[in-house]
């Protein structure tokens, strides 16, 4: 992958996922950790594992440097076990989001240095998977922004991608309007809800990408709506919430944020502030991002 999408990676998932140190279940019952790192072999969401399932979820969880709450010390594989075991046992919070399984009822943790860790590693073995299929052959030299939508699908979803054959078929003849149409994936809801607009419109701009000529290398961005604007504030540092699409207090806040930091007064929190919309521009362009015209 270009470097633009892995130091994007992070900053594209965190605003997703949340950055969680424990383990918990997501929105289809699969022990998760970290920014989204699925720990959880289990075939069927919302379900309990077969007894070789859960020893091959176990080996994933264990890849991973767990620490005792209590006392910091590192966790055994006994210990893991008994958190992974507790997290899969109560299906019925998933619902709940990760907030429901804070210690007590989990006991280990990760810290930030290990999740990062952990999330570029599992990157790296998505990638490589890809790679080796022949859909993907030539991943290395796609857009960075059709890139970054295809590693995005394979995080929610896994690096095979062996449901959406109309979609793998798209992107091995770099259809990339194509592929956005047949990236989306269910349920439409919540983080995927937000997550399938996102790869729908990097994909998007791929294929503006691809039709103006454009470096490949680089990650495009538009700042023609709320959509765009969010997304760069996000590469930005600045944090609107999640992206999507809605001209909220949270980023009606990091624009006015964002306009106080560079001095663009009145800092009125419009995202189509013309100053704002300018400034944002050349900050993107100076942090490696390619700002395609309306």
């Amino acid at each position: 992958m270009f470097d633009s999408v892995r130091n994007y990676w992070i900053g594209f998932n965190d605003p997703l996922e949340g950055r969680v140190g424990f383990m918990y279940l997501d929105q289809k019952g699969w022990v998760s950790t970290g920014i989204g790192n699925k720990i959880d072999e289990t075939e069927k969401p919302d379900s309990a594992p077969t007894a070789e399932e859960r020893e091959r979820s176990l080996a994933e969880a264990r890849e991973f440097r767990w620490l005792v709450n209590d006392d910091g010390s590192q966790a055994t594989a006994d210990q893991v076990a008994a958190d992974w075991d507790a997290v899969k046992g109560h299906l019925e919070l998933a619902p709940q989001g990760h907030n429901a399984f804070r210690p007590p009822l989990t006991s280990l943790h990760v810290d930030d240095d290990e999740i990062d860790r952990g999330v570029f590693a599992k990157l790296d073995q998505m990638e490589a998977t890809l790679l080796s299929r022949t859909e993907f052959s030539g991943f290395a030299a796609w857009p960075a922004n059709a890139q970054l939508a295809t590693l995005s699908m394979c995080w929610a979803l896994g690096p095979t991608l062996n449901d959406f054959p109309v979609f793998r078929a798209a992107v091995a003849r770099n259809d990339w309007n194509g592929a956005a149409d047949e990236c989306h994936f269910t349920p439409d809801e919540g983080t995927i809800q937000i997550r399938n607009k996102l790869d729908r419109e990097h994909f998007l701009l791929a294929q503006a990408v691809a039709d103006q000529g454009q470096p490949v290398e680089q990650i495009a961005m538009q700042l023609s709506d709320v959509f765009g604007v969010q997304g760069a504030l996000l590469a930005l540092g600045f944090k609107p919430g999640r992206q999507d699409g809605a001209d909220g207090p949270s980023t009606r806040a990091a624009v006015q944020a964002f306009q106080t930091a560079n001095g663009i007064d009145p800092a009125n929190g419009q995202f189509d502030d013309a100053a704002t919309v300018s400034a944002l521009g050349s900050q993107l362009a100076g942090a490696g991002f390619d700002v395609l015209s309306v």
